[in-house]
C-alpha cells in the first residue's frame, strides 16, 4: 500500500468563505484529493487538513501560490498569500479522516484530540499556530508594509523638509537682494544729494570765473584797442611832413592873424 501524507495549513481569513471553499473543492476534485477538512475554531483559527499523496499535495501547495482563491480589500480576486504550511509528513496507517467537509472546535483541547490523537499531526504543528491569532505569513507581510510606511513617511517627510529649506532660503536670498537693491538705492540717492550739494557750492566760484573770464576779456579789448591808437598815432607821425622855419613863422603868423579877426 502506498505511503500517503498528511498536511496542515493555516489559513488566515476567509474574506468570501463561501468563494473560498467553493474553489478550494474544485482544486481538490482536479487533484483527486478525496480526505480533508476545513476545521475552525472561534473567528480567527482555520485550518486545511489533507491527506493524500505526496505529490497531490505537492500541487495543491503550487495551486495556493497560482491560482486565485480569494479576493482582495478591492474586491479583486487573488492568490491567499497569507497562509502557514505549518507541516507535513508521511503516514503508514489508513487515515480515519473520509471524506471533505467543514467543521468547528470548541477548544484546544478538542483541536488537539481530533488532530494530533486520531489524524497523527505533530503536536509542535498546533502549538505554532496557537501562539499568535494571524498567520506568521500574514505578520510577516504586515510587519514589511509598516516598514514600508515609515520609511515613505520618512522620505516624505525628508524631501517636504528640503522643500522648506529651499522655501526658507529663496525667502532669506529675496530679503537679501531688497536689502541691497534698498542699500544701493539709498547710495544713489545720497551720491546725488552730495552732487548737487557741491554743484550749489560750486556755482558762485563758476560765476566768479566766469566774471575774470569776461574781466580779462575786456582787458584784452582795451590792450587791443590802446595798441591800434598806438598805431594810428604811428600812421599820422608818419604821414607828418617837417615844414622849413620859415614857413612855420608864416604859418603861425597866418594863424594868429585869423584868430585876431575872429575875435574883431
Amino acid at each position: 500500500m502506498t505511503d500517503m501524507e498528511v498536511l496542515l495549513i493555516r489559513i488566515d481569513h476567509f474574506r468570501d468563505r463561501i468563494k473560498y471553499i467553493s474553489i478550494l473543492r474544485t482544486w481538490l476534485l482536479e487533484l483527486q484529493i478525496i480526505n480533508g477538512r476545513i476545521i475552525t475554531m472561534g473567528s480567527n483559527l482555520h485550518f486545511l487538513f489533507v491527506v493524500a499523496l505526496e505529490t497531490q499535495n505537492s500541487q495543491l501547495l503550487e495551486f495556493y501560490r497560482s491560482r486565485v482563491i480569494d479576493i482582495n480589500n478591492r474586491g479583486e480576486p487573488c492568490v491567499d498569500k497569507f497562509i502557514d504550511v505549518l507541516g507535513r509528513k508521511k503516514v503508514s496507517m489508513r487515515s480515519s479522516c473520509k471524506g471533505f467537509t467543514e467543521m468547528n472546535v470548541l477548544s484546544p483541547i478538542l483541536l488537539q484530540k481530533v488532530l494530533v490523537q486520531e489524524w497523527k499531526v505533530e503536536q509542535e504543528w498546533v502549538d505554532t499556530a496557537l501562539a499568535s491569532t494571524r498567520t506568521m505569513a500574514f505578520l510577516k507581510w504586515r510587519d514589511a508594509a509598516k516598514a514600508a510606511r515609515r520609511e515613505r513617511r520618512k522620505r516624505n517627510g525628508q524631501l517636504k523638509q528640503q522643500e522648506r529649506d529651499a522655501k526658507r532660503i529663496k525667502q532669506e536670498k529675496d530679503v537679501m537682494e531688497k536689502k541691497q537693491e534698498e542699500a544701493h538705492d539709498d547710495d544713489v540717492k545720497e551720491e546725488k544729494s552730495m552732487t548737487s550739494a557741491e554743484d550749489c557750492k560750486q556755482q558762485p566760484l563758476k560765476e566768479q570765473d566766469q566774471d575774470l573770464k569776461g574781466q580779462d576779456q575786456d582787458v584784452k579789448e582795451q590792450e587791443q584797442d590802446w595798441k591800434e591808437e598806438d598805431q594810428d598815432l604811428k600812421e599820422q607821425e608818419q604821414n607828418v611832413k617837417p615844414q622849413p622855419l620859415g614857413q612855420k613863422k608864416k604859418t603861425r603868423k597866418k594863424r594868429n592873424k585869423k584868430q585876431s579877426v575872429a575875435s574883431t
